[in-house]
């Protein structure tokens, strides 16, 4: 995460608000998220004339994230994103703020969204699109898109986010009865970074990893014992 220089700045920003980084990647895009559309705002003194809390904000940006994603698209018209955002940020903000106007003031206050070039706009950076998209799923608990996706990268990295908050059993479940490479390497990052998931689901995936070892399919051998080494040195750091 930290390679590119954008997130860098703000992992920066994040730091010097808090004194400390969160301990985990789905709570730092939070509080990301958090600076940026609100104290980011509040630094520059700038008038609040989107009268939104953070909550309420981020509601209509994962709205616009969750489409994007179904799309596989990072970017968007003016004209689009009204179009996408329109009914959600009614439903918070009444007739108070005009779709655009809310577009603009995320564009040019807290910089989450950016115009690529002229007419044409994206999220700052995809991850920022990827960890929305994976908030919206888990407030509104609609986890089928996603286990629907359990053989699409696309999805990946949003899948990932969503289990770092979630229960995985489903998504793991999903990836067992249909275990193609793709399917499964998502599902040992669940097994590794999900919050929660059944007993008897973790021992299916932990049976299957070690039978892989012995897979004739290579790809399907190598990532097990990828799998496998990448533990054994996470434990051998936890314990040194």
């Amino acid at each position: 995460m930290a390679c590119n220089p954008l997130l860098l700045t703000m992992i920066a920003l994040v730091h010097d608000n808090r004194g400390a980084l969160p301990g985990s990647r789905v709570e730092l895009y939070g509080e990301i998220c958090e600076v940026l559309l609100i104290r980011r705002q509040q630094a520059k003194g700038v008038p609040d004339n989107i009268p939104l809390n953070v909550g309420q904000q981020q509601s209509v940006l994962q709205v616009l994230a969750l489409n994007l994603m179904i799309k596989q698209t990072r970017e968007f018209t003016l004209a689009q994103g009204v179009g996408i955002i329109q009914k959600q940020l009614a439903a918070v903000a009444g007739n108070q703020i005009q779709p655009e106007q809310f577009l603009k003031h995320i564009e040019n206050v807290s910089g989450l969204l950016v115009e690529k070039e002229l007419g044409l706009y994206e999220f700052a950076h995809l991850s920022f699109q990827e960890y929305l998209a994976a908030a919206y799923v888990k407030e509104t608990n609609q986890e089928k898109p996603l286990i629907q996706k359990i053989n699409d990268s696309w999805w990946h990295e949003t899948i990932r986010l969503y289990a770092a908050k979630s229960d995985t059993t489903n998504l793991i479940k999903a990836a067992l009865a249909n275990p193609t490479v793709a399917s499964l390497t998502i599902a040992y990052d669940c097994l590794t970074e999900g919050n929660r998931l059944e007993p008897g689901v973790r021992q299916q995936l932990e049976a299957k990893l070690e039978s892989d070892l012995e897979s004739p399919d290579p790809e399907v051998s190598k990532l097990a014992a990828q799998v496998q080494l990448s533990r054994r040195l996470k434990n051998a750091v936890v314990s040194s």
